[in-house]
Order: structure tokens, then sequence, then C-alpha cells
């Protein structure tokens, strides 16, 4: 009996020992996880806990200024006034509706007491509630005076309005340079330079959209501030402060001469075309000038639909580039780089060749300018007539090997790397090319069209003006730009054009300002070097033409190339020339030449 009473006495024992071991164990595990939780996992439970209770807001910097080389004012920041509701501060008891009508009917109120058309629609109310609550909804951008005054003084009647301060792109010479320069707006990509970060909420922040301003965004753009708001649940903010002030942008200078681009702009008339002008010395763009243009202050704060898509339609195409996106036949312009390449193969300039009035080798028929024909002349001669058969000749006696191997070094077929967007190539036809698109070989009559600049070369009027530019230098090839971040010009490359190469070229450039083609291109008391051109094209089944001048001075130390084209016209040294006089003359403070000139010496 002793034994059965102390057999469930140990049991109890046993039991009461393996409560205790569990308990202690449950113990243990809670001492541990507490450990995990609150020591060592405690900067990623903060971190956590942060990114639900934080949100980040950018603030946008002060975008830099741009300015001409004289330091006139190209681009600047002016400051603007918008009217905002602050939906945290109208926030209504219950579901998200209450809240959504309550701003619904402060916007319908504010534009009745204001007299303003509303602009936002209830579907963007609807949106920045649910999205964006805790930054301020813009109701109107760029108010007037009269509007700030109004909200200023019924301010206490008009809780969660604020009028806030937004600094606006604005362009002071208008449509000058707007090719150039470029404009801002909102949404799309950006060149900025933000440091790369996930923010929450972004106030309204203008970037580059083209130009100037494109290309060098990650310079004018500031550096962008930021603001931490402490939101509840339902993400409502408690607190804010600043962690980070906003930094302005840098300013820019550019190569252009505003003075100088006035007179480009003024001389080209709105006529569909461009003009360039550029330092051969450095590669400086000095005035460039497409026609028609636009206003970048249009955009500012953002363009209508309709003013828009009356830009877009447009057939003049007022955002087309044409000095560095048309692309076109170049015609006799490209004559003194065939020059240079018979040269180079050993080709006499002094060599004569008689001009009947027409080319009928190989089975080509071209037609000269002058019907009649020039009679014996040399390459000096030919240059400053622009006789096509002499050039069809000396092409075909050289071959289209030698007229590709030329062009390539003076850049034609390439960019010249301008520090603009969407520069084109041109394109330079090859046997090869022809093969493979048209199945049949290359003939002398093909290289005896590109020979005169026709065929299927195509250049654009920065690459015609930074070809001259090269043969004018020397042979020195600078990179075209417009800003200049360094003291002297890129020097890309040096081109194997010895004087005795080049000076019959220059000399019958010179003899065609003098008394050849480019008569209009004389300036007073400067030695001026020039060439006309003027090449066919199909416009819906009509045929025009695309005239051109190219021109440097003065002969002896060449300061400026300067490059007209227009997108129809007559004859090169009739239409372009005068545009090119205009631009060399208001560059030397001299007078053009104006005197009545023979219609026929200036047909090219």
């Amino acid at each position: 009996m002793q034994i059965e009473k102390e057999i469930p006495s140990m049991v109890r024992i046993w039991r009461i020992w393996a409560l205790m071991a569990i308990f202690l164990l449950g113990v243990t595990l809670l001492i541990w996880r507490l450990w995990n939780v609150q020591v060592r996992d405690s900067i990623r439970y903060g971190r956590a806990q942060s990114n639900q209770s934080l949100r980040l807001v950018e603030q946008p910097g002060l975008r830099g200024r741009i300015y001409d080389r004289n330091g006139i004012l190209l681009a600047d920041n002016r400051p603007a006034y918008a009217v905002a509701i602050y939906c945290e501060d109208i926030q209504q008891p219950g579901i998200w509706s209450n809240t959504i009508l309550a701003v619904d009917a402060l916007i319908d109120q504010l534009a009745q007491r204001l007299g303003l058309p509303r602009q936002i629609s209830r579907e963007a109310v609807v949106r920045h509630i649910h999205e964006s609550r805790p930054i301020p909804l813009i109701i109107w951008q760029d108010v007037d005076f009269r509007t700030v005054a109004y909200l200023s003084e019924w301010a206490e009647e008009l809780p969660g309005v604020e009028i806030i301060p937004i600094p606006r792109r604005i362009y002071p010479m208008g449509s000058m340079a707007a090719h150039v320069l470029g404009y801002v707006g909102f949404g799309g990509t950006t060149r900025g330079n933000q440091e790369p970060r996930r923010w929450n909420f972004r106030l309204p922040n203008p970037h580059g959209k083209s130009g100037i301003e494109w290309f060098y965004d990650h310079i004018l753009a500031g550096k962008s501030g930021e603001e931490v708001l402490l939101v509840d649940s339902r993400v409502y903010t408690r607190n804010r402060w600043i962690r980070r002030k906003a930094e302005p942008g840098n300013d820019l200078t550019l190569t252009l001469d505003v003075p100088l681009q006035r007179v480009a702009e003024a001389a080209l008339a709105n006529r569909p075309g461009a003009i360039v002008a550029l330092d051969p010395r450095s590669g400086d763009i000095l005035a460039m000038a497409s026609a028609p243009t636009y206003n970048p202050n249009a955009f500012i704060p953002s363009i209508t639909k309709s003013a828009w898509e009356t830009l877009l339609n447009d057939p003049q195409k007022p955002f087309f580039n044409r000095a560095i996106q048309g692309q076109y036949a170049p015609g006799s312009v490209f004559k003194p780089f065939v020059a240079l390449a018979a040269q180079e193969q050993g080709f006499d300039p002094n060599l004569l060749y008689e001009c009947t009035g027409v080319y009928t080798d190989y089975r080509c028929h071209l037609r000269c300018s002058n019907r009649y024909g020039h009679g014996e002349l040399d390459m000096r001669q030919a240059l400053m007539k622009s006789c096509n058969p002499y050039f069809c000749h000396m092409g075909t006696t050289i071959g289209i090997n030698a007229i590709l191997a030329t062009a390539q070094q003076a850049g034609f077929g390439t960019r010249t790397g301008l520090d603009l967007p969407d520069e084109k190539t041109g394109f330079m036809p090859t046997p090869e090319w022809k093969r493979t698109h048209f199945k049949t070989p290359w003939l002398p009559s093909d290289t005896a069209q590109c020979a005169i600049g026709q065929g299927a070369i195509l250049t654009t009027p920065l690459q015609i003006a930074h070809a001259i530019g090269i043969l004018a230098a020397g042979g020195s090839a600078y990179r075209p730009r417009l800003v200049a971040l360094g003291a002297t010009g890129e020097l890309v490359r040096q081109l194997p054009w010895p004087e005795n190469i080049r000076k019959p070229v220059i000399q019958g450039m010179e003899m065609a300002v003098l008394s050849g083609t480019g008569q209009t291109m004389q300036v007073e008391g400067i030695r001026v070097a020039g060439k006309t051109g003027t090449a066919e094209y199909q416009n819906n089944g009509v045929r025009e033409k695309h005239v051109w001048s190219v021109a440097f001075a003065p002969v002896e130390h060449p300061q400026i190339v300067v490059c007209a084209m227009l997108d129809n016209g007559i004859g090169g040294g009739r239409d372009a020339g005068p545009i090119v006089q205009k631009v060399l003359a208001a560059y030397f403070n001299k007078s053009a030449i104006k005197r009545p000139f023979d219609e026929e010496s200036l047909e090219d």
C-alpha cells in the first residue's frame, strides 16, 4: 500500500518539473525574440516604421540662366504666383468622398469670387487627394496681382487656400535663337543631375525639352532639396521639416553673338531656310538661325492644346531646326572639296578644259549654267563661274573613291558633334550602297552627279559651314560648339591639305566673290572667298531648288564662315548671297557693296 501511495506522488513531481521546464523554455524564447526585435533588428524595424510614417517631397532648385558671349541674357527666371489648396486643411470626417466634395466646392467658390474660369477637373481633384494630398493642389498658375491681393485680404475666410511663389522660365528675346535655346516643360525624360532617389511626392519641376535647355539640363537644373513629412495612418501630415535646402543650377554662357544673331534672323526674313556663322579658329557658333521659328515663351507654364497642334501641323515645320536637321543636296558649294580631292590625286589646277555648255561623256547629259559654254578655263575659273562640265570631267577623271575620301575628311556623312540634340549625319552615296539598294552598278554618270553636288548627296548647313571652316583654317578641324567650356576649341583632327593644294581652291572662291557667281557677298574693304550653289529637288511633284551661299573672311586671316540656305529660290548668288553679305558686313562693321549685277553671272 505504501508503494502505491508513492507512485502518484512521483508523477506529480515529474509533472511540476516538466511544467517548470516548459515555462523556462517559453520565457527563454520570449527573451530571445524580444532581443531580436528590440536589439538585433531594431534598425530594420525602425526603418520600416519610418517608411510607413515619413514621406519625402522633392523641392526643385532654381534653374540657371543662359547668356550670350557678350553677357546678354537669353533665358532667365521670373517670379510667378499660383493659387493652391492644401486639401489636408479642409479634411472632412467620414469617407473620402466628403473631402473630395469639399475641395471641389471650394474650387467653384474661388472661381466665382476671383472671376477666373475653372482649369482643373474633378477627376484631377480625386486623383490628387488619393495620391498626393500632402502637397498643394495647384488650381491656377501665373495669377495677376489683383488675385494675389484679394486672396491675401480674405485669407481667414478661405482656409486651406494659399498663394505659392513659383519661378517661371522666361526668354527675354522672344523667338530669337529659339531652335538653339529650346524650351522647358514638365514630364518626360530629363538629363538632370539629380541623385537617384525614390521621391514620394514631387513639386512641379521644369526641365529641358529641346535645344540647349535639354542638352545642358544637367548643368542648368538646380540640385533638389528635400522636405520630410510625418504622416499618420491615413497619410495626413502631422509635421514637416526641411532636411536639405534646394540649390540653384549653374549659369551658361553661349558662343552666340546676339547682335549677329539678330542680323542673321532679319536677313532670313522668315523664309524657310537656315544660316550658320562660325569661327573657324575655334568652332564657336556665332549665329544659328532657322526659319520659320516659334516663341519658347508660349510653353511657359504650359502650351495650350490648340497652340501645340497649330505648331505641330504647320506645313512649314517651325520646330524643325534646318541648320542641323535639314538634309539637302549641296549643289555647287560641294565643288571646292572635289577640287581638293582632284589635286590630292595629282590633278593639275592649271589644266585647261573647254566647256561647250553641256557635259555628254559616259552617256551623261548635264548642262552648264551658261548655255553657250564658258570656253577654256582652269580650276580657279571653274570655281569662279561654277562650271558644271569642268567638275563632271574632273570628277570622272579621279573617280568616286577619291571624292568620298576627301568628303569624309571634311566631315560629310557624319555628325559634327555640335552640342545640340538631333543633329543629322547627312549622306554620302557609295558604290556599295547603290548595289545594295538598287541592285545596279555604280556608273561614271553617278560620279559626275556627285562631282557637282547632286545625285544622292545630302548635307546640312552646319556641315557645309564646318567643312569650309576647315578649308579656311588650313586643315584644322575644330568641333563646332555653342558652349565654350574651355578656353580654346577642341581640335578633333588635322587634315593633310597643304597650302599648295588649298591655295588654288581659295583663289577660285575669292574670284567667285570678286567677279563670279558670288558677287552678292562682297563687303567693303574685306577680302571674301565664297561659293554659291543651286540644287534641284521635287516637292510634291513640283520642281524646286535649294539655294546656297557660303563664304569666309578675311581671306588672309579667316575669322568667320557664314553659310546660308533657302528651301526654295532661283539661284544661290541671287537669293542666298545677299544674306551672307549682310551677316559678314555686320560682323566686320562694314558696308555691304550694293550695285546691279548681271543676272547671268550669278547663275550656278
